[in-house]
């Protein structure tokens, strides 16, 4: 038997296929968006992937854009301004029609910037778009300096058309990736149907059929990680408790299913003395030191 658990594969493959199914949609829309648009990593700027438009903008290829930062192309005529949409972003999730200066093609040019949090490959990133409103910008600035009373309001009916188009396309862009994770969500709840209805059942009549202590103790482990995937304890305490090792989550699965670390030092092909260093840092992370509480009843509340 693979020392690798089933429901470890089963996952894998789901988050796979989610993958796919939101990874096709979005390239399609991102293509044939009317504005230039752009992902990039949020904590940097990195930029990983650029649609045609943005190309011509910057009037850079490509393969010139992708691996490399804003701030390093020298796009930023302000680089505390890219600090300021990253933070707003990271706080409300997205950001529009932000009025920025940015340097395409050598040339100082007025853009308005929308953005939407996105996740790629685990990474925090920005779906980003840009409409350069540069010549508005400029008539309006020549208009102020022939005007006393100073720089007009920005009401140009053509900017105002230009923004609206823009609050479309971020909508569509919102109403796409809603749709992708209720697909993604969808799919996912017919896998984990599929495993109660079509997997346990077997695995319960397995159960009453003569095994060995060792055979027993496998098909109890598979079984509890199968129903796992039904209501998924690693997952989630994976997440609400990011600082954790892959090795401590899964010693803190089985220690939950109250295997003794001798039946996990077995299972997992490690030693005993691992298994309670993995079980004392647990209790170190999960602020359980100075507690007098069992670390398998903790983990049991969490499920």
């Amino acid at each position: 038997m693979s020392d690798k658990p089933k429901y470890e594969e089963l996952e894998q493959e789901l988050n796979d296929l989610k993958a796919r199914v939101a990874g096709d949609k979005f390239t399609m829309a991102f293509k044939v968006a009317p504005y230039s648009m752009a992902i990039v990593r949020l904590i940097d700027g990195l930029i990983i992937e650029a649609n045609a438009r943005f190309c011509q903008m910057t009037g850079l290829m490509r393969e010139e854009l992708l691996g490399r930062t804003t701030l390093e192309l020298g796009m930023w005529d302000d680089p505390k301004e890219r600090e300021v949409i990253r933070k707003i972003v990271e706080r409300d999730g997205s950001i529009r029609n932000f009025e920025i200066k940015d340097r395409f093609g050598g040339k100082l040019k007025h853009g308005l910037y929308s953005a939407e949090k996105i996740i790629v490959n685990g990474e925090s990133c920005m779906a980003t778009t840009v409409v350069d409103v540069s010549e508005l910008r400029e008539a309006q600035e020549a208009l102020a300096q022939s005007t006393p009373a100073g720089p007009a309001p920005m009401t140009n009916p053509e900017l105002e058309v230009k923004t609206r188009e823009l609050e479309e396309v971020n909508k569509a862009l919102r109403t796409l990736l809603d749709q992708t994770k209720n697909d993604a969500k969808n799919f996912e709840q017919r896998i984990l149907a599929n495993v109660e209805d079509l997997i346990l059942p077997y695995v319960s009549r397995l159960k009453n059929t003569p095994l060995d202590i060792n055979q027993r103790v496998y098909l109890n482990v598979v079984e509890t990680n199968l129903t796992d995937l039904i209501s998924p304890f690693m997952r989630m305490i994976g997440e609400k408790h990011n600082e954790l090792t892959p090795r401590e989550i899964e010693v803190a699965n089985l220690v939950r299913m109250g295997t003794t670390s001798k039946e996990i030092a077995k299972l997992l092909n490690i030693s005993k003395r691992a298994v309670e260093f993995h079980r004392d840092s647990l209790r170190t992370k999960l602020g359980l030191k100075k507690s007098k509480k069992n670390l398998r009843a903790y983990l049991a509340s969490l499920n």
